[in-house]
């Protein structure tokens, strides 16, 4: 049986990526638009009620400018 993800590691990338894009200077908007992502989803995996696709991760990190360890270093 697959164990599900434990909801407190969604809220940790969630700020993560938060965090990341704020440093960064981009609005959830702006993040969104330049991720090619709907700010909707940006939303949710930043507030942990998504769980992020492989390929949605490499987008975020491409967005970011850093690799997907970086993306998720404190998780």
């Amino acid at each position: 049986m697959a164990r599900r993800i434990v909801p407190e590691v969604l809220l940790v990338l969630g700020r993560r990526i938060a965090k990341l894009r704020k440093e960064r200077g981009f609005s959830q908007e702006d993040f969104a638009d330049e991720c090619g992502l709907h700010r909707t989803a940006v939303g949710l995996l930043e507030r942990g009620k998504s769980i992020p696709r492989l390929d949605t991760l490499l987008i975020l990190s491409k967005g970011l400018n850093i690799p997907v360890s970086d993306l998720l270093e404190e998780i």
